[in-house]
This record gives C-alpha cells, sequence and structure tokens, in this order.
C-alpha cells in the first residue's frame, strides 16, 4: 500500500469514527420547540459519551469524539457542559437513575416473598446489563477513573443498594438483620462479581450471573444474625476502646534505617495520595525522599517506574501478612481470622497504604489498578483456597475480594481508616459462611466473641 493509500485509509477510519450516531435536526425550520431541541441534543450527547467512552475508555476520550458521535455543535456542547468530566458525570446520573429505576420496579412489581422479588430484582440487573452493556461498563468500570466526583457518586449508589439488602434481610421470611458492614461486604461482593464480567466482555453471560448474586446475596441468612450482629457490636466496641489506649507505633530509634530504595517507594505511595498521582514528579519524590536526583534515576526510569515498583512493595508485605500456614490446614477458620485482622490491622495502622488501595493505584491508570486487582483476588484466593469444604457459591473469590476491597474503600471515604481493624470479625463472617454456612461461621464468631 502506497503512502497516499495509508493515509486515505486513515482518514476514512478517523472520519468513521466521528459518523454521527444519531440523525441531526434539520436546519431551518421544524417543529420542535428550544427546549425540545435542548433535550434532544443533550439525550445524543449521552449517549455518545457512552459509546465514545466504550470504544475509547474515559482518558482518551474527547470532546471532539462526543460532539461528532452525537452529531452537534462544539458550541452546543459547551452550552450544556463545561467540559468533559461534567458530561460524564450527567450521563453517569442518568443511567443510574435509570438502572435503579428498574430494578426498584421490578422488586415491587414480584409476588410472594421477599426472597422472590429480590431474586426479580437480580433478574432485571442481569437483563439491564446484557442488554445495555456499554452503559453498564461506563458506570461500573469507568466512573472510579474520574476521580472523587464520580467516587462520591459511586459510594452513594452503593449506600442506597446496601440500605436496600439490609431492608430484605430484615423483612424476610426468618427475619434476619445483618450487621451493616457485613451487607456492606456483601454487596462489594456484587460490585467485584458485576465488575469481572464487563471486564470479560461477557453480556451474554449477565443473566447467569445474575442468579449467581442472588444465591451469593442468601449465602449469608440466618437465624442467629441477631446474636451475631450484639455480640461483634461489642467486641468492635471493646477493641475500639483498646486501640485507644494502646501506644501508637512511630518511628523512633528502635525503626530499622531505610536503604534509598525503600524511602523512596514509600514517598511515592505517600505524595501519590497527598498530591496526586497526576501531580508526582521524579523530583518530588527524590526530594521527599532525601536522596539525590542522579540516585533516583539510577534505580527507576521514571515516576511510573518508581510507583509500580512501590505498589509491588505493598503487595509483598500484604501477601506475606497472608501466608499463615494454617490457611491449608485443619484450623482453616481460625487461621482465616487471624489473618484479616492481620490485614485490617496493618493497614488500619498504615493509612497512605489504605488510600493506595482504594483509590491512589486506579488514579496511576491501567497498569497500577490491573496490579491492584490481581493483589485483592490474590488475597483472596488465599483466604479461601485451603478451605476443607467445597464453596457453597462460584462467586465466593471476586466475592470475598470485594467484600475486602469494599470495606476499605468505605472506610477511607468516611475518614475512618483506623477503625478497620474492629471490622475483620464482620469481614471473616463474609468469608466463612460460603463454605460453613452462614449459621456454623455466626456460631464460631459469637463463640470467640464471648470468649
Amino acid at each position: 500500500m502506497s503512502r497516499t493509500e495509508r493515509s486515505g485509509a486513515s482518514e476514512g477510519a478517523r472520519k468513521a469514527a466521528f459518523t454521527p450516531l444519531y440523525q441531526r435536526l434539520p436546519h431551518g425550520p421544524h417543529r420542535l420547540g428550544h427546549e425540545e431541541v435542548i433535550r434532544n441534543q443533550r439525550q445524543r450527547m449521552h449517549g455518545a459519551m457512552i459509546e465514545a467512552v466504550a470504544a475509547n475508555g474515559y482518558e482518551r476520550t474527547s470532546v471532539k469524539q462526543v460532539v461528532g458521535l452525537a452529531g452537534v455543535s462544539r458550541r452546543s456542547f459547551y452550552e450544556q457542559f463545561a467540559n468533559k468530566q461534567e458530561c460524564f458525570l450527567a450521563t453517569y446520573d442518568l443511567i443510574a437513575t435509570r438502572g435503579a429505576g428498574r430494578i426498584s420496579a421490578a422488586y415491587r412489581k414480584a409476588r410472594g416473598p421477599v426472597e422472590d422479588r429480590l431474586q426479580a430484582a437480580f433478574g432485571e440487573l442481569g437483563e439491564a446489563m446484557s442488554s445495555n452493556w456499554n452503559s453498564a461498563n461506563l458506570v461500573i468500570l469507568e466512573a472510579p477513573k474520574v476521580g472523587a466526583p464520580a467516587l462520591h457518586r459511586l459510594r452513594r449508589a452503593s449506600q442506597t443498594f446496601e440500605q436496600m439488602l439490609g431492608a430484605c434481610f430484615e423483612h424476610a421470611q426468618t427475619p434476619s438483620p445483618l450487621p451493616a458492614p457485613v451487607i456492606r461486604g456483601i454487596a462489594g461482593g456484587l460490585h467485584a462479581s458485576i465488575s469481572k464480567c464487563l471486564r470479560e466482555g461477557s453480556p451474554e453471560r449477565a443473566p447467569q450471573l445474575a442468579e449467581e448474586m442472588f444465591e451469593w446475596t442468601l449465602l449469608f441468612q440466618t437465624p442467629a444474625a441477631k446474636q451475631l450482629a450484639e455480640r461483634l457490636a461489642e467486641r468492635a466496641r471493646l477493641a475500639l476502646i483498646e486501640g485507644r489506649k494502646a501506644p501508637k507505633n512511630g518511628n523512633g530509634n528502635g525503626a530499622p534505617e531505610r536503604g534509598d530504595r525503600e524511602r523512596l517507594l514509600e514517598q511515592a505511595l505517600r505524595l501519590a495520595v497527598l498530591e496526586g498521582y497526576r501531580e508526582l514528579s521524579a523530583p518530588q519524590i527524590a526530594d521527599a525522599a532525601n536522596v539525590p536526583i542522579d540516585a533516583f534515576f539510577e534505580l527507576f526510569a521514571s515516576k511510573e517506574e518508581c510507583f509500580m515498583a512501590a505498589l509491588d512493595m505493598l503487595g509483598e508485605q500484604l501477601k506475606k501478612l497472608a501466608s499463615d500456614p494454617d490457611l491449608r490446614g485443619s484450623e482453616w477458620t481460625q487461621a482465616v481470622r487471624r489473618t484479616i485482622r492481620l490485614l485490617m490491622s496493618y493497614l488500619g495502622e498504615h493509612p497512605i497504604y489504605a488510600h493506595t488501595l482504594a483509590e491512589g493505584a486506579v488514579a496511576a491508570g491501567p497498569e497500577a489498578a490491573a496490579l491492584n486487582l490481581r493483589l485483592a483476588y490474590g488475597i483472596a484466593a488465599r483466604l479461601t483456597e485451603g478451605a476443607p469444604e467445597e464453596a457453597r457459591s462460584v462467586l465466593v473469590v471476586q466475592g470475598v475480594a470485594g467484600a475486602l476491597s469494599h470495606t476499605i474503600r468505605c472506610q477511607v471515604a468516611s475518614g475512618q481508616i483506623q477503625l478497620l481493624s474492629v471490622l475483620s470479625d464482620y469481614l471473616t463472617y463474609i468469608a466463612l459462611a460460603p463454605f460453613v454456612g452462614a449459621e456454623q461461621a455466626a456460631e464460631l464468631l459469637v463463640e470467640e466473641a464471648a470468649a
């Protein structure tokens, strides 16, 4: 192919990429009033944002692409939205509101006990996913990449869903009002399962996934829920009191001195949280670590390489905490509890690490986000693969990973990272119940709490 032919083909592809998805309104007089014209343009821009993000991801989506696909002018775009982010967030709100409406309507319309209505709601969720795949991708996978305003929306949507789940457990035929941290963990597992399905690009699997998510949710019902909630709440209260009395770990004279590399890795994580990853630079990291810039570049080619190495360092520390040999032995249940307590206590004592797992890694780009995801799944696998019994759900690994990750995100968002350790028993219940059953898991933890 000649250079001219290649240039022509490239130009053709570029034009095709911006071919309007929606028919433009006719020029000149038409029957639509001004408000209707605005509404029509806005709907087209929402649709264009969904398709552009599905094709390119949020970061690589541009206003030029959106207006091209929507068939509107840049002037029309900026009359309605200040920038790309504002258009994205408005599109998110529209999708989330419609989706929540569909699921809520399915729940209310269904007959029979709460379980049947909950199953209908999950069925509608599966149908909504498969028929609006790109919209689901925008809301679940792309929104975390947009920054604080989108993360706030995700948390608000999660809280609404958690409240609905809590009400379902309270009004079931055998009421089992589970503790709020358990409800939050269940919701985190559901979110992780949906995310995995979307990443794999399998819309045809959505209806089956909906049934699996319904079954996962019911795994945690137990008549012992009230006693579990009371005992664990008391244990959490006492742990909080003890935590306030305990001396804080400091960086005193007894702490081992760290080398240049370790200090650079620590500062990369700290500055990415405090200043933002995009603002981070190699000189900043070197200066904060008190390391000459020449020494930085002898160790790392760029800030990106340094940050990824820092994530690796954090991952290795967490995996070391999750290496209890009893996780593959006869004392599996106790080992799971010990390990989760160790992990949550460690993150509670190192808020920069918790921030990194909750937000920093996602903000650092797809490679860091993927590494963060592999870490969560790896720890969930370590906790569950040595269980003496077969799991009662195919979602157990992503469910446990999602419960841990979502709990950390919520504590970071609420500014209560130091309370992670007191939530460890709630997370232990989520890890145990799919294997030993909700009733036995509750009994084990109630006995432990009473001991």
